[in-house]
């Protein structure tokens, strides 16, 4: 059975925006001159300043007049491939415009919080986390679309506990009525024992409740998706940061008393051959761990913190035996939970990074909008809609509907059918009464913007709703109107966004722009490059001499664990056994005891070898007069760095040319440039490209010199 704090912890709504600025555009286009024209589209001085602000570093950088005219050229020649892409049908390519949406959705969700609500939320969850706090809970199930009768009876049952609690508030007590009332099946025989938590862990209510109450103290009833709930907080601390540990597991299978006897055994030995120096904690990881998802690292661990095992309290105390260790590559005593008998390493310890980072408050961002707190600034943002774009509600039209509804809306079976073609709508002008007749689907029910939206759109959400309705039918009407409007105000704000966001337009432009050219450059350069077999021969075959190899050794490498083995693997090579065959035989022991590399190198190739000077040694005297080098056999070189080294020269080959399947790779690359010279020069030719010097001379004045 899932546990209920799995649902606490990960129940938040999962709407994934990111957070930025909803602004008004500044004036562009025609209010700004024209740095340049290509044909009869025109480049304003505001773009080409922002495009070339962000390719420098005004704090080190200082800006001349070169730089500015270099960038220019640059801009000219990008804004002529996306043109040519734009006059080749890539703009209306299917797969360019299916892209094109699943970006702007993409993006545009970073422009659909209120900034200044977001970035408060931001703050305070970093505030929060300063500090972890132990909580225990007691949860009493109630589902957000319970009856009145069934809400009533939970929080009646949790607020008689509460009220038990009050009269005797002691952690004791609190675990004891948990274990007989709580409905968290996951934590009640623990006495509702969560374990240490802290900001974005918990759904946002949990949180707020486990931070606003004293150590000791019991909170009042709240509510969550999941029911009611009281929270008693046991303990609170510095948050400790995260820490990187290597582990060691022997698993202890199903509790067994001899299971258990052998597996403390074996720890205990491993332990020893560790403190002894005998053997590394990563290679008895790699040989004996039971942690196959760090056995193969040598037990090396991802970063971990005590809090992000909510609700496991076995795996927190694990977490604490991390956090025990005083220095980096202290090892704890062995210790027992209950997936087995355990050793860890400290590798790293990492405090909670500064506010100022800003890795970090990107991190809190994202995280923040995929908890409960994204309806607070979702929430701001509507608000600010509505009143920026004249929302108006049509009470009457509301009034209508609800009259006319009847028990099928109540039990989540709306029937468009039942519901007149025609409302009457009576009015008192002085003593006369006039009664005025309307088609009810045609009524307004909201206005934003210059956009109407009618009952007919209304009895369309209706049908979406299939659950029956709490409350009276006033309530269920305003519950579903009042989420159509917010995810309409939402809707509205997405479909404006290049006129209301200039940071927004000007992401989107570049994005469009930037893929274009993308796909040109892929049609003409890189594609033909890859593909024109002939086209890249004769190319080879004007460059050729460019392209030539030094001095190489053609030579197989073997790496041993000792000078033992070396010997034995010089014997072995001798008498042609294959590398793998060697490779076999000398790792059944240790997969790091033995390796090889073959192939043909030059001097240049060292760092294949790093730190070893093996090529070196190979080369040595190849720039005196009469050069002297290894004979093709087998040598025993003896230790280098850490190992003990075997290499079989198998040919010394002299400088020559190189054949094109030997560096196609690299001429490949110099062919792409002449195709992409040669393309620009075919597009300066085809259109005409005017620069508005005024403009240029204007963006010089103002940026020259400026550091």
């Amino acid at each position: 059975m899932k546990r209920i704090v799995g649902l606490i912890v990960f129940g938040g709504l999962m709407l994934g925006f990111a957070n930025a600025q909803v602004e008004k555009p500044a004036k562009t286009g025609a209010a700004a001159p024209f740095v340049f024209s290509i044909d009869k589209e025109k480049v304003y001085a505001d773009e080409f300043e922002r495009q070339y602000l962000k390719n420098i570093n005004l704090k080190e950088d200082a800006v001349t007049s070169k730089d500015i005219r270099n960038y220019l050229d640059l801009y000219i020649k990008f804004k002529l491939k996306v043109q040519d892409a734009k006059d080749a049908g890539l703009d209306t390519a299917t797969a360019y415009v299916q892209e094109l949406q699943m970006y702007r959705d993409q993006l545009a969700r970073n422009y659909l919080y209120d900034r200044s609500v977001t970035d408060a939320l931001v703050k305070e969850a970093y505030d929060r986390m300063q500090s972890e706090v132990k909580v225990s809970h007691i949860l009493i199930l109630c589902a957000p679309d319970a009856s009145d009768a069934d809400q009533k009876k939970a929080l009646d049952k949790i607020e008689n506990i509460h009220r038990m609690l009050m009269r005797n508030p002691t952690a004791l007590n609190f675990g004891d009525i948990a274990r007989t009332e709580s409905d968290d099946v996951g934590t009640k025989s623990a006495g509702g024992d969560l374990g240490w938590m802290t900001a974005l862990q918990v759904v946002y209510e949990f949180e707020n409740q486990a931070y606003n109450t004293p150590v000791g103290g019991i909170s009042p009833v709240f509510k969550t998706e999941f029911g009611y709930h009281i929270l008693m907080v046991n303990d609170k601390r510095a948050n400790r940061g995260d820490i990187k540990v290597n582990h060691i597991l022997v698993r202890v299978m199903n509790k067994d008393e001899s299971s258990d006897t052998e597996a403390r055994k074996k720890i205990d030995e491993i332990m020893a051959n560790i403190n002894s120096g005998k053997e590394t904690f990563e290679n008895m990881a790699r040989t004996y761990s039971e942690d196959y998802n760090s056995r193969y690292n040598g037990g090396a661990m991802d970063y971990i913190n005590v809090t992000q095992f909510v609700g496991d309290v076995d795996r927190q105390y694990w977490a604490d035996q991390a956090f025990s260790l005083k220095k980096d590559g202290d090892i704890t005593a062995p210790f027992r939970t209950n997936y087995g008998w355990h050793l860890l390493q400290r590798v790293n310890l990492r405090p909670l990074r500064s506010f100022e980072d800003k890795e970090m408050r990107s991190i809190l961002k994202m995280d923040v909008q995929k908890n409960q707190r994204s309806h607070i600034s979702v929430d701001s943002l509507v608000v600010k809609i509505k009143k920026e774009n004249g929302f108006k509600l049509n009470n009457v039209a509301v009034d209508a509907v609800i009259q006319y509804l009847d028990s099928n809306f109540m039990n989540g079976k709306f029937d468009e059918s039942a519901m007149p073609e025609m409302h009457k709508v009576t009015k008192m002008e002085g003593k006369k009464k006039t009664t005025t007749e309307f088609n009810l689907r045609k009524m307004e029910v909201f206005k934003l913007g210059e956009d109407s939206y009618s009952v007919a759109d209304l009895f369309t959400n209706f049908t979406y709703n299939t659950k029956p309705i709490s409350g009276t039918k006033r309530d269920g009407v305003e519950r579903i109107l009042n989420g159509w409007i917010d995810k309409t105000c939402v809707e509205y704000q997405n479909d404006h966004l290049e006129e209301k966001s200039v940071e927004f337009r000007d992401i989107y432009q570049e994005y469009k722009e930037g893929i274009l050219m993308f796909n040109r450059m892929q049609q003409l350069v890189w594609d033909r490059a890859n593909n024109d077999t002939v086209g890249l021969k004769a190319f080879f075959a004007q460059h050729q001499s460019e392209y030539n190899w030094s001095n190489r050794f053609d030579i197989g490498v073997y790496f041993c664990n000792d000078a033992k083995m070396m010997k034995t693997v010089a014997k072995q090579v001798k008498k042609g056994i294959s590398s793998d065959s060697l490779r076999r035989q000398h790792t059944k022991q240790n997969i790091l005891d033995f390796s090889y590399r073959s192939g043909k190198f030059e001097l240049s190739d060292t760092f294949l070898f790093a730190p070893s000077p093996i090529l070196k040694m190979l080369f040595a005297d190849l720039s005196a007069e009469k050069p002297k080098y290894n004979k093709p056999g087998i040598y025993q070189i003896g230790q280098v760095g850490a190992d003990y080294v075997v290499v079989k020269v198998n040919a010394y080959l002299p400088a020559a040319p190189k054949n094109l399947d030997e560096t196609r790779g690299p001429v490949a690359s110099k062919y792409q440039e002449q195709l992409e010279r040669e393309w620009i020069e075919s597009l300066r030719n085809r259109y005409a490209v005017t620069v508005n010097e005024s403009a240029m001379q204007a963006i010089e004045a103002k940026l020259v010199n400026k550091k």
